[in-house]
């Protein structure tokens, strides 16, 4: 179980409000110049989640490289030079100062070792956090039959093979699964937690949120009604009381995790959202465009 996720063969959705899916894309000109082999994944992912049919051979075609080197750029198995970067930043579409920006930030022989690594462990973390499907495949591992294969998963959580290969390397980066030489996978999370800065982990959360309305949505106009729960129910208060409320929907999610985890034999994955947010009373700061309740 983690706090606030678990995912996603099927959904069961348990709402108190309504729900509106937002999808996002990656802005190239804004990547933070940290590693280049993180833009490369992230770009991949974007196309994939875009076009489900898209593939790493779809990529490396676009950029005039193999797939061969292209896969062992993505993997840190190839080092990815000065050169290479402002080949594939032009065909990227990107600028020229952003092409120099990663250009300059390329690891060297004097590189700080783990300065670099503290960087990718932030963006990972982010990562993590923010797409839902590295929690489904931490998930997916208790489940009965669970297959290791990047195949296996990829089919049953409805993602690419990029997007599960990728995953897998990041969770085994920040210490949350072992893969063995068999392939075999160990989830050695015991929970997630993470260090990245507050302003970080409260976008990524917001990404995450989204992503998890999204596929409710999606649930609720694909998944049988037995297969499923949404609800809703719109209710006068005193916002006084929602400290309290918060707390009781924190005890009853943690309630009803324990009594699914712990009994049976787990065969699915599913996603247990809440929501309770004003209908009314709502107004934005003029300055910072923030929701304030009005007295």
């Amino acid at each position: 179980m983690f706090q606030g996720h678990c995912y996603s063969l099927y959904q069961i959705v348990f709402i108190l409000m309504g729900l509106h899916g937002i999808k996002f894309d990656m802005n190239l000109e804004n990547a933070q110049p940290h590693n280049f082999k993180i833009l490369l994944q992230e770009e991949l992912v974007t196309r994939c989640r875009k076009n489900p049919r898209y593939s790493l051979r779809s990529f490396a075609k676009t950029l005039d490289v193999s797939p061969a080197a292209l896969s062992d750029m993505i993997n840190g198995k190839r080092t990815i030079t000065k050169r290479s970067v402002e080949k594939l930043g032009l065909l990227l579409g990107l600028s020229i100062p952003v092409i120099e920006s990663f250009r300059k930030v390329l690891p060297s022989r004097s590189s700080s070792a783990s300065a670099l690594n503290f960087e990718q462990l932030s963006a990972d973390q982010f990562a993590v956090i923010s797409d839902w499907y590295h929690y489904a495949i931490l998930e997916l591992i208790k489940v009965r039959d669970f297959d290791p294969s990047e195949a296996w998963i990829s089919k049953a959580l409805g993602v690419t093979k990029s997007e599960v290969n990728i995953a897998l390397e990041r969770l085994v980066r920040l210490g949350l699964i072992e893969i063995e030489a068999t392939g075999k996978i160990t989830d050695t999370s015991s929970g997630f937690t993470t260090n990245i800065s507050d302003s970080m982990t409260s976008t990524a959360n917001r990404n995450f949120q989204q992503q998890v309305l999204g596929q409710s949505i999606e649930a609720l106009n694909k998944v049988p009604l037995k297969l499923r729960n949404h609800t809703s129910m719109t209710m006068a208060i005193d916002p006084k009381l929602l400290p309290e409320a918060v707390k009781r929907l924190t005890v009853f999610r943690r309630e009803l995790s324990e009594f699914l985890e712990t009994q049976g034999t787990p065969t699915e994955v599913y996603q247990l959202a809440l929501s309770l947010f004003p209908l009314t009373q709502i107004t934005k700061d003029s300055k910072t465009g923030e929701l304030h309740e009005k007295h």
